[in-house]
């Protein structure tokens, strides 16, 4: 049975924490297991926030996967919207 990982990316979702996140996404991905994104509590998000979750995903696209949600709030779909990430993130306005 495949191990699932829960990144949780607390309430900033920026440069700040990039570093952080990324060891977590990093040892995620080298884990294999499926890799589940809790950005429901995301109050600030900026372009380094979501470089670092189009990278995670443009990694898994190669091995067939993709970013699963526990959830996201509106912050981070907005801020995503306005860069265009909404469809690459597989983010929408409806679910969430």
């Amino acid at each position: 049975m495949t191990d699932t990982i829960t990144i949780n990316c607390g309430e900033r979702l920026s440069i700040d924490q990039v570093e952080a996140l990324f060891a977590e996404t990093e040892k995620s991905v080298i884990q294999g297991g499926e890799i589940q994104i809790d950005a429901s509590k995301v109050q600030f998000c900026d372009t380094a926030g979501l470089q670092l979750l189009l990278s995670l995903q443009t990694t898994l696209d190669k091995t067939g996967h993709r970013i699963h949600w526990q959830g996201y709030s509106d912050v981070l779909v907005e801020t995503a919207g306005y860069l265009g990430l909404t469809q690459a993130l597989h983010l929408s306005n409806t679910e969430h």
